[in-house]
């Protein structure tokens, strides 16, 4: 037995006619082949091997361009096709799309294991922003249940989303945004003090004592509670209970749902001015300069007061916390930094000149706003300032950021929009870092929070206004004659369940009654 040179094994019974017609057909091949054509496969390899060593440097990288074709196999075609399909499942959309061009083969394996409309199903499991613009849009309803259309339409239908989210991102820093503004028509004390937001409905704490819950879509008034007998400062909720904390120094619980009361607490002397809670614990915060710590059961009604924070000395303005650490900010100029779990002190952040208004604290970053009008960023864990931005010309009552932006509202009725990788970068100038500038609301801002696609904003001249980015332009509508009516047994893995409703826990609402007229 012998080995050719494409590897096959074959019977050493070959002709010499066989022979003749091959080096008919490759005169160059020389008589020795003939000869070499004889041997067993060890001698073929050593005497190769051999030559291998006499060779030059220049001429080993001439045979290895020759071997190189001989070497590759398209495994992805020999292979099983469920197989197959289960290896080309992991590549990125870049990478499916140079696979779909490999070959007859690789294009029908990923049409027939829907393998585009995977990917779409992925990104939306694990990317909100992509789950949030498929709401938005319409599209992610495709994606439940059994594929309704060819694997050309959700080919085509990735770079349509990922040119919505550019165009999207480029509305942040330029284009006419499309505003919906509510009047909340308090009939004496006007001013919407905190707000929250999710995918179906705003949820906001008046000056007039009231909660009040507003549909995302027609912006009607859907539910108002009553019992606060102060107005309503701050405010977080979740899928079962709304927490509000109010000037008349009592946190309240309701039901979300329904709007009942549910339990009152009472430990606070002085005006309720920020709260947050999540994972089991809360924390506020109040005028009278103490925070507090709560421990929260599954029972709304067994919440527990289980330590006292002291140490600030002027009204603590505003908490943040996650498993590691508390951060307050207080009109006393300070950023005090506890241990959550010892609610031990750790260390006082400084360098704002008049008291602090506001600051949302995640990861090793602190970001926090002050009535000096200037906005800083510092490192948690040495206290240093990373970056100050200036900007607004009063107070800067409430700021977010997320891993892209920093967006404040100020006294000034401005709302601003930083760019907060930029604010990192000490080396960006001071005129890169502010990258937008919106004016219209015709007092205060007092709260705002924000997602990909819209700042959602409340003023002291009641009213709450939504700024939305999304790009008016309908990418999806020119497209259509790609669908096929081919439907397919498959179910996806979509799962949705537990994102319906998306709730921004990070934006727990607050208020600053140490610095408004909350009577």
């Amino acid at each position: 037995m012998v080995v050719t040179r494409s590897g096959t094994t074959c019977a050493q019974s070959s002709s010499s006619d066989e022979s003749a017609k091959k080096r008919k057909s490759n005169p160059d091949v020389p008589e020795m082949v003939d000869t070499f054509r004889g041997w067993e496969s060890d001698k073929q390899t050593n005497f190769v091997k051999g030559l291998l060593g006499e060779m030059c440097h220049e001429q080993h990288w001439q045979i290895d361009a020759a071997l190189r074709p001989y070497l590759m196999r398209d495994f992805i075609s020999a292979l099983p096709e469920y197989v197959s399909e289960q290896i080309l499942s992991y590549l990125d959309a870049k990478s499916l799309c140079s696979a779909d061009m490999v070959s007859k083969r690789w294009r029908e394996i990923i049409s027939n294991g829907h393998l585009w409309r995977k990917l779409l199903i992925r990104n939306a499991n694990t990317l909100d922003i992509w789950q949030r613009l498929g709401k938005r849009r319409g599209w992610i309803h495709h994606l439940h249940g059994r594929a309704e259309f060819g694997s050309d339409y959700y080919k085509e239908l990735f770079p349509k989303i990922v040119q919505d989210l550019k165009m999207s991102n480029d509305m942040w820093r330029e284009g006419k945004l499309n505003l919906r503004k509510i009047d909340c028509a308090s009939h004496d004390s006007k001013g919407v003090y905190c707000l929250q937001y999710d995918d179906e409905k705003i949820v906001s704490g008046l000056r007039d004592n009231t909660i009040k819950v507003w549909d995302l879509n027609s912006l009607k008034n859907t539910m108002t509670l009553m019992g606060h007998t102060g107005s309503v400062l701050c405010m977080q909720y979740d899928e079962n209970i709304i927490i509000t904390g109010s000037s008349d120094a009592s946190i309240r619980i309701w039901d979300v749902k329904t709007g009942e009361p549910i339990h009152m607490l009472i430990h606070h002397c002085d005006a309720v001015l920020h709260l947050r809670f999540q994972d089991g614990i809360m924390v506020s915060c109040s005028k009278d300069r103490t925070i507090a710590v709560w421990t929260m059961s599954g029972n709304p009604q067994n919440i527990v007061m289980k330590h006292a924070l002291v140490g600030h000395r002027a009204a603590v303005n505003v908490v943040d916390f996650d498993e590691k650490y508390i951060v307050s900010a207080s009109g006393d100029r300070t950023i005090k930094v506890w241990g959550t779990e010892t609610c031990e002190f750790i260390r006082t952040l400084t360098g704002h000149t008049r008291g602090i208004a506001c600051l949302q604290y995640h990861g090793n970053l602190v970001v926090s706003g002050s009535s000096d009008c200037t906005i800083k960023l510092w490192d948690i864990e040495v206290g240093a300032i990373l970056r100050t931005l200036d900007g607004h010309e009063e107070l800067v009552r409430c700021i977010r950021f997320d891993n892209h932006r920093i967006v404040s509202g100020a006294y000034d009725g401005k709302i601003k929009v930083w760019d907060l990788q930029a604010a990192l970068d000490p080396r960006t100038p001071v005129k890169d870092l502010c990258i937008r500038t919106i004016s219209e609301h015709r007092g205060r801002v007092f709260r705002l929070q924000f997602d990909e696609f819209q700042i959602v904003s409340s003023s002291h001249d009641d009213t709450i206004v939504i700024f939305d980015f999304l790009s008016p332009h309908d990418y999806y509508s020119d497209f259509q004659h790609v669908r096929k009516t081919h439907t397919y047994s498959e179910t996806s893995s979509l799962d949705l369940s537990e994102s319906d409703t998306t709730l921004r826990r990070l934006g727990s609402a607050n208020s600053l009654d140490s610095l408004d007229d909350s009577s």
